[in-house]
This record gives C-alpha cells, structure tokens and sequence, in this order.
C-alpha cells in the first residue's frame, strides 16, 4: 500500500493541452447505459484481456439514491463516442463520498487528471457544503489499472481489494444441505422480522473494517431505494426460535444480487450461509435469472470468499478500492481548463 500524503491537500494543476476540438464535456443522462457499458468494456478489455462490467452495473451507479446527476456527473465525447467519466455521491455510511471513473484507453493521456481533478472539485465542495474539514473518497480499479500513474499522481492509494464472485444458475451446483433439528430458513415477511434480520446483521458484520451501524429506519429507506429491492428476498435463519443469520438478496434487470449475508459469530460453522444462499439461489432461479453475482472483501476475516465459493460460486474478477482524503483546509480547488 502507498503512504497516503499528510497533508491531504488536493495536488496543485498541471498545464495539460487540449487540441481536441471534437471534444464535448457534458452531465451524464441515463440514456448514456449502453455507451457507458461499452466504455468499461473497452477498459476492461484492455486491462485484462475480457469484459465483465453489465449494464446492470452501470444502471446501479446511475440510479443511486444519492448521485445527482446534473451536478456531479460528467461524460467526455470525442467525436460523439463516450471516452470519459467520472461521478461523485455519498456513500452509504457518513464522512466518505464513492467516486465513479472511467477513461477509454483511446483516450488522451491527461483525460485521467482531467477527471480526477474533476472529482477532487465536486470532493472539495461536498466536504465544505457538510461543514466537515475532511472526507475520504473512495472508487474502484482493476488491478494494474490504466489509470493507476494518474491516481498515484493525485495521492490516491490502494487500502482493500473485492473480489466479484457469480453462479450460474444453469449449471450444477450443491444440492441443499441437511437442516439440524431445531433451524428454520424463513422469508423476513413482516416489519418484525426484518428488524430482526437488521440486527442479525449489524451483530454478524459489527468487526468488519468498513461497517458503519445504522438504524434499522436508516437501513430501510436505503434499501428501498435499491435496484431490486425485494422484501420477499429477505431470508432469516433462526436457532432455538432465535435468528442467528440472515441474507437479503435483489432482483434486478439482468441478474440476481447478493446485497447482504451474515451470521452472528456464536452460531457460525454450521452452514447456515451456506444454505441461506442456496435458499436464495433456487429462488432466483425459479424468477427466471440466470446468473447471480456478489462483491466479497478479499480480506474478509470470516472467510467469506469460501463461503460463497462452498455454494457452487467461482471468483469472476477483482477489483483495488482506492482512497483519497480530501481537505477544505488548503482552500478552493479549481477543475483543469480544457478548451
């Protein structure tokens, strides 16, 4: 990992030159799905020889709750082809802000310090508007990415790398597992039981490095807000009579999602993940998906990544959280001119 630079101060601009004049800078629409897919795509192919990224992942960034748009996203044309892009929102816990960047490797070479000074700007307003002296901001590259000499530049640095794990549903995977007497697997049907499941969660992801408690008011308006969002996915599994694990799962456009698995530590080693996911799995299935996906801290202490992997998944790709702290204390920051 690189040391983070001390003073947190965004880097002073370059003098870069812009003879472009195809070049048309403008906000994001989400009539701009397809084209964006087909940027990541191109970035990925590459980066490591295939493409992974849907546009079921793109509509998912396009669509969070908290992204504005017209404000804080930016698309980069050349000749009416998408080369660039860049977006800036809140990520779901306080005091950090998730950043969204995408350079075409036909690109420019300055386009990635163009976009990242981009963010940097909107990292630096956000930060103020909240009253806070400091913010971290975090997005995501593929190992040896094309951007990584930009990023390291700018004083970005690697703290955690996911891996993306999937299934597909066509193919064999294990059948369900003997449940022990006394366990029961069970939909989350009413407000009770999902504030049981919330809590199940919070206790089961409380040592984990990124997780912010939240309210069980909290939680629910953020997942209503989430492309799938299904309460009939919410699956809890109970002990005795007591919940002791519990998995959420979203169905979305082109796919079944894995947003939430956990077990409280005192009754893990069972198999319970185990069979919540393969619960969860037959049910996608049966609504017609084909694939299922989930993104896993590779470092995850509870080993995760096997879990998921003893349910029949297989690690599709990885991807570095980079971070940045931005800080209001070296005064305003100005975007890079481009003419």
């Amino acid at each position: 990992m690189n040391d983070r630079p001390a003073s947190g101060k965004v880097v002073a601009a370059r003098r870069l030159p812009w003879d472009s004049p195809g070049m048309r800078i403008r906000a994001v629409m989400m009539n701009d799905l397809t084209a964006l897919t087909e940027l990541f795509q191109a970035i990925e192919l590459a980066e490591i020889g295939r493409a992974g990224t849907s546009e079921a992942d793109i509509r998912q960034i396009l669509i969070t709750p908290e992204l504005d748009l017209e404000r804080r996203s930016r698309v980069y044309e050349k000749d009416g082809d998408i080369v660039g892009f860049a977006a800036l929102h809140p990520a779901p816990h306080a005091d950090q802000l998730r950043a969204h960047l995408g350079v075409s490797p036909v690109a420019p070479g300055f386009l990635a310090d163009a976009l990242l000074r981009q963010i940097e700007v909107w990292a630096h307003k956000q930060t103020a508007a909240a009253g806070r002296e400091r913010e971290s901001v975090t997005l995501f590259q593929m190992p040896q990415a094309l951007a990584t000499p930009s990023l390291q530049d700018h004083g970005w640095c690697v703290v955690r790398r996911y891996s993306r794990l999937i299934i597909d549903l066509n193919g064999e995977r294990p059948s369900l597992p003997h449940i022990p007497a006394g366990t029961e697997i069970r939909i989350a049907a009413c407000d009770d039981d999902r504030r049981r499941l919330h809590a199940v969660l919070e206790e089961a992801l409380s040592g984990h490095w990124n997780h912010h408690r939240r309210t069980f008011e909290e939680f629910w308006a953020d997942q209503q807000q989430r492309d799938g969002h299904d309460p009939s996915l919410w699956w809890i599994a109970e002990v005795g009579g007591t919940p002791a694990a519990g998995l959420i799962a979203r169905s979305q456009p082109d796919r079944g999602w894995i947003a939430w698995l956990g077990t409280e530590q005192r009754y893990r080693g069972r198999g319970l993940a185990r069979c919540l996911l393969l619960t969860a799995f037959a049910e996608l299935k049966a609504r017609g998906h084909h694939m299922v996906g989930v993104d896993v801290d590779s470092a995850n202490d509870t080993n995760a990544t096997g879990v998921y992997k003893a349910a029949g998944m297989r690690v599709l790709g990885q991807a570095d959280q980079w971070q940045r702290d931005i800080s209001i204390s070296g005064g305003s920051v100005e975007p890079l001119k481009v003419r």
